[in-house]
């Protein structure tokens, strides 16, 4: 991992280089590192440009060293073609020639190779990037370090750069219809350079004014988090495409919170609480994008929010739209009595909704163009969204129909404060005179792209949010060292006595409870204390309802004794190998909502944190609200309120009284903090149920699964 500096050099070298040597490149036969040669000469590289080959003395008219000693010692980036074995030799010779930075294309390294670069790029000043890697693209500089060697640069650069860990996220860019590049970086397996890398680089590149990110995996969190919130600071919009979404990140925990919760959570969780607008496929990156650069040119516009109006000239498109609004997440408001009674005026329609089906014929072309206005000045509309046919495809006589709006469309959108857009009803390519027509607006292949493009360009608006205080009553740095320490002699379940340290460190409301090894010892242990519930203690037993080893609502010294014989025998019927550390007692909890409280550790993210109905059917209800650790009394109220749970306590359809939730959230808000501070030992954890008691919002747990972790899965407490 490079420092901020470093990187920043690093990446100044590789994207600004003044001088290059290829190594890869073939006299004899087409070789990958050729295809580099023909970019940089197709392209009239203005610097030092150099190829290093054993025998040749130059290669496609570049001038060949025979060996890498003879390289300039003031060399900027190397760009390292080879196979998987002579990559990292390589690598140090260049490194003690004094070269800064290397670009290593090169697919199929073995673990062994991979693990020998990852020590060249602790220990070696040179910086690298890939492998598994296409290259980078500067369009501005036209600077083509790229393996594909078809049609790299286009004729004029753009303002907008792309990060992408996949090398195919270039050809998403050929989709782009107005918007032009600046930079594609294809970043690869970043052994070296990540993405959290060229975002804070582009964060201060004056060409880039908005930015797309293809990701598979983060690197390193709190590195994107502050290359985000330096995005955010330059005022540079960034909207990314996340794949592989369906992978379960917590599949080794047998936490019901484990199954309630995968990776693509995490992500998604992150990504909202940055206000980072998530895509679906290129083809919305390509509408986002396109918007994106359309904003930062004269003329473009941001927008306040998601509620979109969406006209349309067809009773089936506004039926259309409606659904495809609300599947790309934004919402369709109702205009006001003011704005149909003007649409009315103006149009020959019946009923004005969103979206508005303006008819196809009837009317003035001003009178449609005024009809926007009209729309547009609602005081409850963000953006517009207008749907036309405007594909290559269509026949002349449907070219000249559509062709009428244009005109009032540009006047239109020059006339109010907020983005007009117009979607083509298909995503295939659009006629490239509409083009041409649509001066002042954007037009944008499919009408989900458009709606999606408007919630991406709404995004990027919050402040990335700083790092939460810990709170007086946390436990100290000492305290949680001590805990730390008893955690990590542990292996699997926690034991009764390490969990009740840590419950007690961070003041949780466990119910009152006691371990013990004997029925009789159970007996005097209850006295004075019915009613009580009884549960089998074992770190092998994980889910003790499910096997019948819990016994509630016991009233006597009878009824405990039988109960304990009745679990002692269906734990020796189901779990025989068990180990059995005694008999757990608690006090009987009242009736109350039951609420689930858990947490599951990632080695990327740390711990989340989830809240939700709790009890035996936890899985099934499936009622889970993730969101990162620690959490603040803000944001946990408000991850309960999006909950099942919320409305429940809300008093849902009078099922019970509106229930006070400031002691559920306090409980919750302590949990992400005992996660957060050990999400490097713990696997995680459920507090299952806790019972809520109605109107009072008391809360009370009583039961706990918290797991260690089989190996560090992340770099625990910040």
């Amino acid at each position: 991992m490079y420092s901020v500096e470093a990187a920043r050099n690093g990446i100044n070298s590789i994207l600004r280089p003044k001088s290059i040597a290829v190594i890869g490149a073939s006299a004899k036969r087409a070789a990958s590192g050729n295809g580099v040669l023909a970019n940089l000469r197709r392209y009239d590289f203005s610097g030092n440009l150099y190829a290093v080959h054993p025998s040749a003395g130059e290669i496609d008219g570049i001038p060949a060293v025979p060996e890498i000693p003879l390289l300039p010692n003031d060399l900027d980036v190397a760009l390292v073609s080879l196979p998987a074995r002579a990559v990292v030799p390589t690598l140090y010779e260049l490194a003690a020639a004094g070269c800064r930075s290397a670009v290593v294309p090169t697919v199929g390294m073995s673990p062994t190779e991979l693990d020998e670069l990852r020590t060249f790029v602790r220990n070696e000043s040179l910086v690298v990037h890939g492998p598994n890697c296409m290259g980078v693209l500067n369009y501005s500089d036209a600077i083509p370090l790229w393996m594909f060697a078809g049609g790299m640069i286009p004729e004029r650069p753009g303002n907008i750069s792309l990060v992408s860990q996949s090398g195919s996220g270039f050809f998403m860019t050929r989709g782009l219809e107005r918007a032009r590049m600046s930079k594609i970086i294809s970043t690869g397996s970043e052994i070296g350079l990540t993405a959290e890398n060229y975002l804070h680089w582009l964060a201060q590149d004056s060409d880039t004014a908005g930015v797309g990110l293809i990701l598979e995996s983060l690197k390193d969190v709190p590195a994107f988090i502050e290359a985000v919130a330096e995005l955010r600071r330059a005022g540079k919009p960034l909207v990314t495409l996340k794949v592989g979404r369906t992978e379960a990140g917590a599949a080794a925990t047998t936490a019901h919170t484990g199954a309630l919760v995968g990776r693509d959570d995490a992500y998604a969780k992150l990504f909202e609480r940055l206000d980072i607008p998530l895509v679906a496929d290129y083809d919305e990156m390509a509408a986002a994008l396109e918007l994106f650069s359309w904003r930062a040119q004269p003329g473009g516009k941001g927008t306040a929010g998601i509620r979109v109006a969406a006209l349309t000239i067809s009773g089936g498109q506004a039926g259309l739209a409606a659904d495809l609004a609300t599947a790309s997440g934004v919402s369709l408001p109702t205009l006001s009595a003011e704005t149909a009674l003007e649409v009315q005026r103006l149009l020959p329609v019946e009923h004005v909704n969103n979206p508005l089906d303006t008819g196809d014929e009837h009317y003035e072309d001003k009178a449609f163009g005024d009809a926007v206005i009209a729309v547009a000045n609602d005081p409850s509309v963000d953006s517009v969204l207008v749907v036309l046919d405007a594909q290559s495809t269509l026949a002349p006589v449907e070219f000249d129909f559509e062709t009428r709006f244009y005109p009032e469309l540009n006047r239109a959108a020059a006339a109010v404060p907020i983005p007009i857009v117009v979607a083509s009803t298909s995503a295939a390519s659009t006629h490239p005179e509409y083009r041409e027509l649509a001066a002042s607006i954007p037009l944008l292949r499919g009408i989900g792209n458009g709606f999606v493009a408007l919630r991406a360009l709404a995004g990027n608006s919050s402040p990335v949010p700083l790092p939460e205080a810990r709170p007086a009553w946390a436990p100290s740095a000492a305290t949680v060292a001590e805990l730390r320490d008893d955690v990590s002699r542990r292996r699997g379940s926690l034991d009764s006595g390490t969990l009740s340290r840590l419950i007690d460190a961070y003041g949780l409301p466990f119910v009152s409870s006691v371990v013990v090894e004997e029925p009789t010892e159970a007996v005097a242990r209850a006295r004075d204390r019915y009613p009580v519930v009884a549960k089998i203690s074992s770190p092998d037993i994980t889910h003790r309802s499910d096997i019948g080893a819990v016994v509630t609502d016991i009233h006597d010294a009878e009824s405990l004794t039988a109960a304990l014989t009745t679990i002692a025998d269906r734990v020796r019927s189901s779990h025989p190998n068990a180990r059995i550390a005694g008999f757990e007692l608690q006090e009987q909890v009242p009736p109350g909502i039951e609420a689930l409280i858990g947490f599951v550790s990632d080695p990327v993210f740390g711990a989340t944190v989830t809240v939700g109905m709790g009890g035996t059917l936890v899985e099934l209800i499936g009622d889970a609200e993730v969101a990162h650790t620690p959490l603040s009394e803000p944001e946990a109220a408000a991850m309960i309120q999006r909950t099942r749970l919320g409305r429940l306590l809300n008093g849902y359809r009078n099922l019970n009284p509106p229930t006070d939730i400031t002691q559920l959230t306090d409980t919750l808000v302590r949990v992400s903090w005992l996660a957060a501070d050990f999400a490097d030992l713990l696997a995680g954890g459920d507090f299952n149920p806790a019972i809520v008691e109605i109107e009072s919002g008391r809360v009370r747990l009583v039961d706990a699964l918290v797991e260690r972790a089989a190996v560090p899965t992340h770099k625990g407490p910040q």
